[in-house]
């Protein structure tokens, strides 16, 4: 048979099984979609060499019919062949890198009690499987920052300002970290209840409102910061520390150029880069009252030293230092992780004195 023959055969199973989803035949939806997903393979097998784009056409539309039809090793063998073929153009390519993505997050989903999202980075120093340990610590510790901060907002917990979430917190909604397939640099963040919750707790979070009001977040924040995180973030101190923990998971355009975050229920990936991060930036410095009497600028290095308690931080560039004061407005889990890596502090500066205003890494 031709690959007309066999993509024909292919399209004509594929909405039988359309047909079955609509009247509810669900068992006899996936086998007309694995039915499919088989004659379309056997249709990649006939397209020659020279029409790169009817391959890539036609092994997408294959994966995806193993995916439809529930049977995702299928799906991933065939995608990570096609891939490591040499034969897909670049729109197959990450096409079949977003099925990868979807797939993972269908296998996370059946796990009782549990949700996730799907962490990927790419471009600059990030290769396929790999990235620097420090760049994917980071990220990972704003991630989780994120998860908890969520949390405790639709658990209607005032803002936190110092010290980490209570006892109650970290051990009924654990994040966990699970390695991802490999495609750029991925990794699942996923929460677990770890513990039946309190009978007392009457503000009952589950894991998967966490991650849906978390993506919704994010979505917010990289798109319109300025005017619908108002409306959906209801708080202001929330509102801040929300924009600054995205911006943190920004790329800044040095070390790598993407950042991508999908969920389970949503259809396409939330995309930031360091124009989202440059956006988000001059919402932060809008919402900051102006300084009087001061210049401002930025002042780089290592963060050295902190001293919350005490109201100041201390950067270290080379054999000069500079001590920085009124840090008060900062949290706790943004400043942390960002000791002993280069940082961009803002500074509102009068004579020698130095006010602090903001704080970035510099990766």
């Amino acid at each position: 048979m031709t690959w007309l023959e066999h993509h024909y055969q292919s399209e004509q199973l594929s909405s039988e099984a359309e047909i079955a989803t609509r009247h509810g035949e669900r068992n006899q939806a996936f086998e007309l979609y694995a039915r499919a997903a088989q004659a379309e393979e056997l249709a990649l097998q006939e397209v020659e060499p020279s029409k790169p784009r009817t391959y890539g056409i036609t092994a997408v539309s294959a994966a995806s019919l193993y995916f439809k039809a529930s049977q995702w090793e299928s799906a991933k063998t065939l995608a990570h062949r096609c891939l490591g073929s040499g034969r897909l153009p670049d729109f197959a390519s990450q096409q079949m890198d977003e099925l990868l993505d979807a797939i993972k997050l269908e296998q996370l989903a059946i796990r009782p009690n549990s949700s996730s999202m799907l962490v990927s980075m790419s471009g600059g120093v990030i290769v396929s499987g790999g990235a620097p340990m420090n760049l994917i610590i980071t990220k990972a510790q704003k991630m989780q920052a994120l998860l908890y901060r969520t949390t405790e907002y639709l658990k209607q917990i005032p803002h936190r300002r110092r010290g980490e979430p209570s006892n109650y917190i970290q051990e009924s909604y654990q994040p966990w970290l699970f390695q991802a397939a490999p495609g750029s640099y991925q990794f699942t963040v996923s929460i677990q209840e770890t513990r039946q919750l309190s009978m007392f707790d009457t503000n009952d979070v589950r894991p998967a409102q966490i991650i849906d009001s978390l993506f919704g977040i994010l979505q917010t924040c990289a798109e319109s910061p300025g005017n619908k995180l108002p409306v959906g973030v209801d708080n202001a101190d929330y509102r801040s520390t929300f924009l600054k923990l995205t911006r943190d998971l920004a790329p800044t355009g040095k070390g790598f150029s993407r950042l991508n975050i999908r969920s389970a229920n949503t259809e396409k990936p939330l995309v930031l880069t360091s124009g989202n991060r440059d956006a988000i930036k001059n919402v932060i410095r809008e919402n900051r009252p102006p300084s009087q009497g001061e210049s401002e600028t930025d002042v780089r290095g290592i963060l050295r030293a902190l001293h919350l308690d005490s109201d100041w931080i201390e950067v270290r560039d080379g054999a000069n230092s500079f001590r920085i004061e009124q840090v008060r407005e900062e949290v706790d889990d943004r400043i942390g992780s960002m000791v002993n890596h280069p940082v961009v502090v803002r500074v509102a500066q009068a004579g020698e004195k130095l006010r602090f205003l903001d704080i970035e890494t510099d990766e």
